[in-house]
């Protein structure tokens, strides 16, 4: 009985524990994301405007675009072996989902999983993700004109004869 009571209060701390950690990662992301989302565009392209990220984003992908943010570790583990003790990249990631299937994905890096939140935030990737192909921008400054090569100006609804 007391074997079992043990073990009940030890399941109860873990849980207790990792329930608190994440309350501390959710507030530490919400914080991260609005960070990103504020930082002025053309910190992170000087080819770009003065605006925010966000603001400049809801502009390329328009007004009926759906918004997904996220902190993640920049896609780079792998579940491999080789990832224990790496100190990964940290990253604020946005996925902009039009209407047309199209979707815009940047990651902006702000940090490490070990050393936390270091250095000016920089674009780690941004593509733009269509039907047919992906593209990778190397500066968000390309992602107008990949917005305007991609853009299917056919009807989308046939008209009956």
């Amino acid at each position: 009985m007391a074997k079992a009571t043990a073990i009940g209060l030890l399941l109860l701390a873990s849980a207790l524990c990792l329930w608190a950690k994440d309350g501390v990662t959710e507030a530490r992301d919400a914080r991260l994301i609005r960070q990103v989302q504020e930082i002025s565009v053309s910190q992170l392209d000087p080819a770009l405007p003065p605006v925010s990220f966000e603001k400049w984003l809801h502009a390329e992908a328009g007004a009926d675009a759906g918004f997904h943010w996220e902190v993640n570790d920049c896609g780079e583990q792998t579940g491999a072996a080789a990832d224990r003790g790496r100190d990964f990249p940290l990253c604020v990631e946005v996925q902009a989902n039009m209407k047309d299937r199209r979707t815009i994905v940047v990651s902006i890096a702000v940090g490490t999983s070990k050393k936390g939140v270091v250095g000016k935030p920089t674009v780690y990737f941004a593509q733009l993700v269509t039907p047919a192909t992906t593209i990778n921008l190397p500066r968000l400054s390309d992602l107008p004109s990949a917005l305007i090569r991609t853009h299917d100006v056919s009807p989308s609804v046939k008209i009956a004869k």
